[in-house]
């Protein structure tokens, strides 16, 4: 459904109109003064980018903010991996070969 705005001429008033398609026959009123002497306003309008463009305009203290937050967290930490790992030294023997 698009909106259309209008600035009415009498008062100055900003209107803004729902239509069901585009294209519709529309006959707009000034919601503060009731007049019919309006005329078409460019209107804002609203986009979302997609993810990468987002993260890319971020504010930079908002991105130190982040790394410092993920920093300090256990998962940040590449060495705990290593932790759970047996060392070769205390392996147990692999056994007989698999014959296949």
């Amino acid at each position: 459904m698009p909106i259309y705005v209008y600035t009415c001429r009498g008062c100055g008033a900003r209107t803004e109109v729902y239509a069901r398609r585009v294209g519709a026959e529309i006959a707009p009123v000034c919601k503060s003064c009731g007049s019919s002497a309006l005329e078409r306003a460019i209107s804002p309008f609203a986009f979302q980018r997609d993810f990468a463009s987002q993260m890319a305009n971020l504010d930079p203290v908002y991105r130190k903010r982040i790394d410092a937050a993920i920093a300090n967290t256990p998962e940040a930490d590449p060495m705990r991996l290593l932790a759970k790992l047996t060392p070769f030294s205390a392996a147990e023997a692999p056994g007989d070969p698999i014959n296949f």
